[in-house]
């Protein structure tokens, strides 16, 4: 995952982003951080189902659950 800086992301600030995303409203300044690439992602994840995003120190599972909100494993 390459984060709006250009540079790989983490995974522990990928984890912020993913907070981010689950606390935010869209239009706050706080989602505007997180990279569209990641939004696209988390977008798709349909309830139930598992994804994993490859970040620079490793690969993360994420999956989204039935309160539509997405976790980070």
């Amino acid at each position: 995952m390459i984060g709006n800086d250009g540079k790989p992301v983490s995974k522990e600030d990928l984890r912020k982003h993913i907070a981010a995303y689950n606390s935010q409203s869209r239009g706050s300044k706080e989602f505007a951080a997180i990279p569209r690439a990641l939004v696209t992602i988390l977008d798709g994840l349909k309830p139930g189902k598992t994804g994993y995003v490859k970040c620079l120190d490793g690969q993360v599972q994420l999956s989204r659950r039935k309160d539509n909100s997405v976790q980070a494993g």
